[in-house]
């Protein structure tokens, strides 16, 4: 699954990639990706041009022009030229072959300025493109949500929303779809592993955007799910943090499992609270600019701390993992993560919609380049066979945190 949020100046967002890309349903911030946004004027023909040196691009905007000119003219039937407009738009970003690389209407850009903390009306889930698949995937449940009752699991693929066929080209409608009021149904097919076709029908609920939960386990321990990093997540990570603090935990352990990623700021704000004097993650773009994100140590944690993490903890959730590994200060129990990293910025379009572009590629402090590659867990447990999809996980039978209670437990 991203620079400081600035939308109207300071807002931004991480926007989840590839296969990781997380969205949260329903309207949640259209979050495909690894995880940032930035505003920026759009590009008139003069300072495209001013952008590459090198390339003229008047002949390939003449062509461009040429086209909508002989199509509004030409055309057996009338075409209204916003439509051609939008069709171009899109189609220059789907020839990047990237899909969080994408053109966004203005309805759909003005929807992901307001969207953000509020309730929304939806089923609860964390998703992404799938592009070997051509669906949906489930990356996450959100807790007491209807996804959660309706026993989706991570890795469900969903393939139909009510009577639409998940593509490529359909993928951002059938998410739209997911959305709506409370108590309304939507219908969806989804594919579970061995090729188990289902069918569902889930009834929308006002989803709560906390993405933190915590306890105090047995022996004094700390343990923090984090569903995503988005939605004031470092406010929310930082009430129950000093919570769990105020009960002299005697160790923390914060699980980033099915996590699809969210806003790189927060996330580093996050990592400031847990770690000693280190680099936190080294943002790379395409003109060789870099943007390291530092921790200073002020507040380093003083219990044994375990991370865990699966292959579908993507993008922002990868970045606290590489800090937490490179600087030492606890170990990542679980299976290697998904490696999403990839960061796109949001260009305002002139009049009318605006553009997500990838735009930079986030390296650890130790120089591992996360997109692609993940990053591998200190400690390697598997999950039992039958679980290793599901959300809710008995503790008696998660190996993974229970190898993570024995390893703070050897540290105390």
């Amino acid at each position: 699954m991203n620079e400081d949020k600035k939308l109207n100046l300071d807002k931004s967002k991480i926007i989840n990639n590839t296969i990781v890309a997380t969205i949260t349903v329903v309207l949640s911030a259209i979050i495909l990706g690894c995880l940032f946004i930035v505003l920026k004027p759009i590009l008139t023909e003069e300072s495209v041009s001013g952008l590459n040196q090198t390339q003229d691009m008047s002949d390939y905007l003449n062509r461009i022009k040429d086209a909508l000119n002989m199509v509004s003219s030409k055309y057996v039937d009338e075409v209204e030229m916003d439509k051609l407009v939008d069709g171009a738009i899109q189609g220059i970003t789907e020839a990047t072959d990237d899909p969080y690389t994408r053109y966004l209407s203005e309805e759909e850009y003005q929807e992901m300025l307001v969207s953000g903390t509020e309730v929304y009306g939806g089923i609860g889930v964390h998703l992404t493109y799938d592009k070997s698949s051509d669906s949906i995937m489930v990356l996450g449940i959100m807790p007491d949500s209807p996804a959660l009752k309706a026993d989706l699991k991570a890795g469900d693929l969903i393939t139909k929303v009510e009577d639409l066929v998940v593509s490529k080209d359909t993928y951002q409608e059938c998410v739209d779809k997911l959305k709506g009021e409370k108590d309304t149904t939507v219908n969806i097919t989804i594919t579970r592993e061995n090729d188990m076709v289902m069918e569902k029908t889930l009834t929308r609920a006002e989803i709560n955007s906390n993405n933190v939960s915590s306890e105090v386990l047995e022996g004094n321990i700390g343990y923090m799910k984090i569903w995503s990093f988005d939605n004031d997540i470092y406010k929310q990570f930082k009430e129950q943090y000093d919570d769990l603090k105020s009960k002299n935990i005697t160790g923390l352990i914060i699980d980033l499992r099915n996590n699809p990623g969210g806003l790189v700021s927060d996330t580093a704000e996050i990592a400031k609270l847990l770690l000693p004097k280190c680099d936190i993650v080294r943002l790379v773009y395409r003109d060789g600019r870099e943007k390291v994100y530092k921790c200073d140590g002020t507040n380093e944690i003083n219990v044994p701390l375990a991370l865990l993490v699966n292959s579908r903890s993507a993008s922002a959730a990868e970045i606290l993992s590489g800090a937490v590994k490179d600087s030492g200060k606890g170990v990542l129990i679980g299976n290697k993560t998904y490696g999403k990293g990839i960061v796109q910025t949001i260009e305002p379009l002139d009049g009318n919609g605006a553009l997500s572009i990838t735009t930079a590629k986030y390296y650890t402090a130790s120089g591992v380049e996360i997109h692609k590659n993940g990053i591998e867990p200190n400690i390697t447990v598997d999950l039992p066979e039958d679980l290793k999809d599901n959300i809710a996980i008995p503790k008696d039978r998660d190996t993974q945190l229970q190898k993570a209670i024995e390893y703070i437990n050897s540290k105390k």
